[in-house]
């Protein structure tokens, strides 16, 4: 797991060290600061390039440093130290395929590259091999936040978020590249999540909204269809039966006294009527009784 307090700790390590710098601020996607050229060895000077060229996207620039480097044919028996720079090989990696270059120089060198975990995936990035479980998926994920973002699924991540959180010895490896690689793929993680969680929220938001305009709709139109059908009822029963009509004619002026005042009434209770019908529905649908109450109190059904 990424301690907060190590990994502070860590942070001191890396702006004291240019070459952590550099490729920390190449996962950040950072501006990186080169050091005084003076300073560097011919190796150095195309590592610091080959980031600037990424960053740039300068495939030019990249050419350049690639075919300096490409030059140099180490063997299985005499390796030359960049072979096994875990942090030149993944940047050459990133930028092969970032540009297109032929493979075959970057394939004889991991080769002949000391046989680890790091090794593998290096392997497998180059064989667009993202899912084997043999990959150290922090490196994959940089790589693809690098490359090819769209190819960040919730498995790739999930794998690596599981792999990070049981690493406890992360620190403790020393091993700079792949602690780099952590950090930055935990924190990319943290952000995709609330960013999923924010837009999810979103999307729920507007469909309660959705959800409560259709039921006050569906509330109104069923209102409607009772009123309508009782005035109906009545109207239909004054027609077909005379003396029902005869008694509603002899006591017609009394109901027209009552008529107003009962119009008024049930014009008083029909918000009150809209109200408990909508609940009603609501609750037939599914919709929580607790967001229900939290409505109610809200006016948020008028």
């Amino acid at each position: 797991m990424v301690s907060l307090e190590k990994k502070l700790t860590y942070q001191q390590r890396i702006k004291e060290i240019p070459k952590l710098a550099a490729f920390n601020d190449l996962l950040l996607g950072k501006v990186i600061s080169i050091p005084d050229v003076l300073y560097l060895n011919e190796t150095d000077k195309i590592y610091f390039g080959i980031i600037n060229a990424i960053q740039s996207n300068n495939s030019k620039a990249f050419l350049n440093n690639y075919n300096k480097k490409s030059k140099s044919n180490p063997s299985k028996e005499s390796p030359s130290p960049f072979v096994n720079d875990d942090f030149l090989i993944f940047c050459l990696i990133v930028g092969i395929i970032k540009f297109k270059c032929d493979k075959t120089w970057i394939e004889s060198i991991i080769s002949i590259r000391v046989r680890n975990s790091v090794t593998i995936t290096f392997e497998n990035i180059l064989n667009e091999n993202f899912y084997s479980k043999s990959n150290l998926p922090e490196i994959v994920v940089m790589h693809l936040q690098l490359n090819n973002r769209e190819l960040l699924t919730n498995d790739i991540l999930s794998h690596a978020f599981i792999g990070i959180f049981e690493n406890t010895n992360l620190f403790e490896s020393k091993n700079d590249f792949q602690i780099l690689c952590a950090i930055n793929t935990y924190e990319i993680i943290i952000c995709l999540k609330e960013a999923a969680d924010s837009v999810e929220m979103k999307l729920v938001n507007e469909f309660i909204l959705k959800f409560s305009k259709r039921i006050r709709i569906l509330s109104w139109l069923i209102q409607t269809l009772i009123l309508t059908g009782l005035l109906y009822s009545l109207f239909t029963l004054i027609s077909i039966n005379p003396q029902f009509k005869k008694l509603f004619d002899k006591i017609g002026s009394v109901l027209k006294i009552l008529g107003y005042i009962g119009l008024s009434q049930l014009i008083n209770l029909l918000p009150i009527i809209k109200i408990k019908l909508t609940e009603i529905l609501m609750r037939i649908f599914g919709y929580p009784k607790e967001l229900l109450i939290r409505k109610r109190t809200q006016s948020e059904f008028l």
